[in-house]
């Protein structure tokens, strides 16, 4: 898990046991020194301007500890991690709990500290249960990853996890606003919320967590606006990237009267590269304009992605349409490219890695009714520009997400980012209504639990199944007779002609 220091210039990298940058270069996956130098350009883009979605911590109680935290009027701003799935759009309260470390581990193993378990609040003596609170439990950054420690407070009980920035750390809160705690490539399972705040904001925390019960509220705000536009940087190779826009793809086609979608794609220069390693992974051996390549050894190259970035921007710019103002117009007009989505709906399993290029790509084009010679003549008189202005404005990640102009956190979900999406309104549509089912915050995001079956339904399946076992019990009754006959008229059969033999040596002699 890292830190990312968000500015101007190139990020320092943080990381999450250390508190100083850490000067050793990216190392791209094949080891070359001008691959590491485009990454790291990368990595200094204008996001440092973009606002994030905002992790806010509200203290609730007791209200000595409120009045620390006066002058934020009770809240104290995180930020969050990429990983992990918050919750958006709702307002959870909880209880802080703090283990202390045992083995000075720093909460980086399960046998470091001991927490409780949630608690249910009740009301009286009658044991009606009032309000049960989730467990949120408070960790120390360092000596291992943010995905480690959020693992680990999981796996005891955590329904959200808040990271306190270490002692000797010298960020401050007002540093966090720029900073993003990312996956060190272990968080995907990760399907809770964390959130890293200053070691100043978290030191009150932690001292009356020690001591008495602590309520707090969890909340992630996005700017609202009467229409949402959501802004997605990604590769047309990327699996990840595929997976979510196929399972996200209904989702947009029922909110194409309030959501605007913008495709971005990864792109990157290489402008000193040698000519070989440019041809392979770029438009031309200028190095100007390069892709990644998606399977190493493999036959795809980045050259056949920069391709495929290129018809999947001209699709969308050729085919998209502004609606009809059907809501009261915000600062984003609503657009929607009905063949780009069917497209890019159908395009993982259409054209694999295995298949990709341009033969797959004209084939499902013709397949969905895109106009295959408009699109290549797009790329042919467009293709320089849309590239240019891919790299010139590149995100935080080559798979990153915008909403209303903000930064997304969490785990690249078709369901999550649609929470996120509808908590972005300023009045909630009722396609949202249709889309969201009430989230239940003691449960991670994305169990699936297995719903009771109603006792009219049991008796159903108990019916069957003795309906069935009589059936085939029947037939297999019928089965054996007619074996038992067989067999019965193959024996006697066998025993005439023994018969008749014996009597035909006894007439001979």
């Amino acid at each position: 898990g890292q830190v990312y220091v968000a500015q101007a210039q190139p990020r320092s990298r943080l990381s999450a046991a250390g508190g100083t940058p850490d000067a050793s270069p990216h190392l791209a996956p094949w080891g070359w020194q001008d691959m590491a130098s485009a990454m790291a350009a990368w990595a200094a883009c204008l996001f440092a301007f973009w606002g994030r979605a905002q992790g806010q911590v509200y203290v609730m109680a007791p209200e000595s500890l409120v009045q620390q935290y006066s002058k934020t009027r009770g809240s104290i701003e995180g930020s969050t991690a990429t990983f992990g799935a918050p919750f958006y759009g709702d307002r959870v309260l909880g209880r802080l709990v703090y283990g202390e470390s045992l083995l000075g581990l720093k909460h980086c193993k399960d046998e470091d500290y001991n927490v409780p378990e949630a608690k249910m609040e009740t009301k009286g003596g009658s044991g009606y249960k009032e309000m049960r609170l989730i467990n949120i439990i408070l960790v120390r950054r360092g000596d291992c990853s943010f995905t480690t420690k959020v693992k680990v407070a999981y796996a005891k009980g955590a329904h959200a996890v808040i990271i306190v920035d270490k002692e000797e750390s010298d960020l401050t809160a007002k540093d966090l606003r720029n900073i993003i705690v990312a996956d060190d490539g272990y968080g995907e399972s990760i399907r809770i919320p964390s959130v890293l705040i200053s070691k100043d904001d978290g030191r009150p925390l932690i001292e009356a967590a020690k001591r008495q019960q602590v309520i707090v509220e969890l909340a992630w705000n996005l700017p609202t606006n009467h229409v949402v536009r959501v802004d997605l940087w990604m590769s047309a190779a990327s699996r990840e990237s595929l997976k979510f826009l196929k399972e996200f793809a209904p989702k947009r086609r029922t909110l194409n009267r309030v959501l605007s979608f913008q495709p971005h794609f990864a792109i990157f220069g290489m402008d000193s590269a040698d000519q070989m390693t440019a041809g392979s992974l770029c438009s031309d051996r200028t190095g100007k304009y390069c892709a990644e390549d998606p399977d190493g050894p493999g036959p795809v190259t980045g050259r056949d992605v920069l391709d495929e970035d290129l018809r999947q921007l001209c699709i969308h710019d050729i085919y998209k349409k502004t609606a009809k103002k059907s809501v009261p117009e915000g600062v984003h007009k609503v657009e929607y490219a009905a063949e780009f989505w069917d497209y890019i709906e159908r395009f993982p399993d259409r054209c694999p890695l295995s298949k990709f290029g341009v033969e797959c790509s004209r084939g499902l084009m013709k397949e969905v009714g895109i106009a295959v010679a408009q699109v290549d003549a797009c790329v042919k008189d467009t293709g320089d520009k849309k590239l240019e202005n891919e790299r010139k404005y590149p995100a935080w990640s080559p798979r990153a997400l915008r909403i209303n102009g903000w930064r997304y956190s969490g785990v690249l979900d078709a369901d999550l980012v649609t929470r996120a999406v509808c908590s972005g309104f300023t009045e909630q549509p009722e396609e949202c209504k249709e889309l969201i089912k009430p989230r239940d915050p003691f449960t991670p995001f994305g169990d699936k639990t297995v719903e009771g079956v109603s006792f009219s339904t049991l008796i159903g399946w108990l019916f069957g199944t003795v309906i069935f076992a009589s059936a085939a019990l029947l037939l297999y009754k019928r089965y054996l007779k007619k074996e038992m006959r067989a067999t019965l008229r193959e024996e006697v059969m066998l025993e005439v002609q023994a018969q008749i033999g014996e009597y035909s040596r006894l007439q001979g002699k």
